[in-house]
């Protein structure tokens, strides 16, 4: 990080003391100013000389960095079961029961709150390490966000960049602005959809399908077209127009045509330099899938685990997991809390120093601390650190990717990865076939993620869980108010922003919310690590 604070504060209020940090509540990377008041934090902006954000903030930014430290439902100490109930664990128990119990066949589990210290902890651990991150051998993007802004065509896939790298969304609006003209193909229509020219709303294997097509036109293939005018339109506009984008969300990746939209647009960029950004959360380097640690539950002797990975689990593999040794690294007693053994507290990105790298922008980031963390708190890095002596370094990390720790440090908006282009990576596609004459259940992620929900301020944006269709799919299906989905039932709410054949639910809610609880995706869904799948 290379920002200092401004020479004249952005804030009216009394303060004492400014510091500069990173946003990691995203993979924006967005820098920002902190005031305070002694120990107190008092007003938070954002940077107006860093080039994520310029200036900008998101609230989900402001929510994290302001809301986390006070929240009173936040944990602020080590949590040891006993039977039923929990009771406080001392720093010596903690110490003995990792030295007793991370040991044999452990399995790391990292959320994306964790950072390059946190996996590089974990594969000094064991070599199974797992993620909610997906793990692309390739850039996951030919451009910085902020060069969208300069593009003059655009083709959105499945990507609403509000509901995950939130303030990218900027720069689709300074796009939008500039006269670019916006095609979004879409199940659902969001922020993107609002802003473009020509907005198709059609089921996640038709995204797929569009893709395809644009893919075969260019290639000069002859096939039927059921997107024919756009196709042709846009195929022509790429061939001509240098500045040219494809945008890919994440849920295309985490539905059963990922080859498929990863091998149409390596063919795309074979033909034509059109640039391309997969949004969300993509990690250069390498673990286990979500779908992997699923799999291979039952085979571990012990866990550590950050996030909620109990919200992905069916009944079964949420039992397996309990009757294990699970240490788990949480900001808030979630369900995965409430299913190990023992919980401690753990820091927040803006509470130590923080590199984030999980994003498909293709940058690394870093960030001093900030502010302070409860008494107890640690990171995963620190956990073991202390515990069992691991202290390795992020240079090896950093090498796989093409960089070194001071470049990363000094940085203005975080260091470019050194990953070859999806054009000129040579691995495999798994191509699927799309069945498109199905009813597909999407579960995927709204304006707040599972740790929104434990803020009563975000909460309130989307109290309860629904199950949301058009009305032509409520039709179709001949339900009434609720709609039964793995065994459980959801109130179902017609919403006409919801393609045919579509049924939307948010994926962020789980049994042990302290407001509105809900239903996780894992009883929701027959593969719970996909966020599409066919419906029945």
């Amino acid at each position: 990080m290379n920002l200092k604070p401004t020479n004249l504060p952005l804030t009216v209020k009394d303060f004492d003391c400014e510091r500069c940090g990173v946003c990691a509540g995203c993979g924006c990377a967005c820098g920002y100013i902190a005031y305070f008041k002694g120990d107190k934090l008092v007003d938070l902006y954002g940077h107006p000389h860093d080039p994520n954000g310029i200036g900008s903030f998101c609230t989900k930014g402001l929510t994290l960095i302001q809301e986390t430290p006070e929240n009173p439902l936040r944990l602020t100490r080590a949590l040891l079961r006993r039977g039923d109930s929990f009771e406080e664990a001392p720093s010596e128990l903690i110490s003995e029961w990792i030295r007793e119990n991370l040991r044999g066949k452990v399995a790391v589990f990292l959320d994306r709150y964790t950072d390059l210290k946190d996996y590089a902890s974990a594969r000094e651990l064991t070599e199974d390490v797992y993620s909610d991150s997906i793990h692309l051998p390739f850039r996951a993007t030919s451009l910085r966000p902020q060069e969208w802004r300069e593009q003059r065509i655009i083709l959105s896939l499945e990507c609403e960049t509000v509901f995950s790298e939130v303030m990218s969304t900027r720069w689709l609006v300074d796009a939008f602005e500039r006269s670019a003209h916006i095609t979004a193909v879409s199940s659902r229509y969001g922020t993107t959809s609002a802003k473009a020219n020509r907005r198709i709303l059609v089921k996640p294997p038709l995204v797929v399908r569009f893709l395809e097509e644009l893919a075969d036109r260019i290639e000069g293939k002859e096939r039927e077209l059921l997107f024919k005018e756009d196709v042709e339109t846009l195929a022509e506009g790429f061939s001509l127009v240098k500045e040219s984008l494809i945008l890919i969300g994440e849920t295309l990746l985490r539905s059963p045509w990922k080859g498929n939209v990863l091998s149409a647009l390596r063919r795309l960029r074979k033909k034509l330099r059109v640039n391309y950004t997969i949004v969300g959360n993509i990690s250069p380097l390498k673990t286990g899938s979500l779908e992997d640690f699923l799999r291979e539950l039952d085979s571990f002797d012990s866990l550590l685990l950050t996030g909620n990975p109990a919200l992905f689990m069916n009944g079964e593999q949420l039992d397996a997991l309990r009757k294990k040794p699970v240490l788990h690294l949480t900001l808030f007693p979630n369900l995965t809390s409430h299913s190990s053994e023992l919980m401690i507290p753990t820091k927040l990105f803006s509470e130590r120093e923080f590199y984030p790298f999980k994003n498909g922008f293709g940058f690394v980031a870093h960030s001093p601390r900030v502010l302070r963390s409860p008494e107890g708190a640690l990171s995963l890095h620190e956990l073991l650190s202390r515990c069992l002596d691991i202290e390795p370094s992020i240079e090896g990390c950093l090498s796989e990717i093409g960089l070194e720790e001071e470049s990363v440090k000094t940085a203005e908006g975080g260091a470019d990865i050194d990953l070859p282009l999806i054009e000129d990576w040579e691995g495999e596609f798994e191509i699927r076939e799309l069945e498109e004459d199905k009813v597909y259940l999407v579960c995927d992620s709204t304006l707040v993620d599972e740790i929104g929900h434990w803020s009563v301020w975000t909460h309130d944006m989307e109290r309860e869980q629904f199950a949301y269709m058009n009305e032509a799919t409520i039709e179709k299906l001949g339900v009434g108010e609720e709609l039964e989905l793995g065994g459980v039932k959801l109130r179902v709410k017609k919403n006409n922003n919801i393609a045919e054949d579509v049924i939307f639910v948010p994926n962020s809610y789980e049994e042990t919310q302290p407001f509105n609880p809900g239903v996780r995706p894992g009883l929701l869904l027959k593969n719970p690590a996909l966020r599409v799948e066919e419906y029945r």
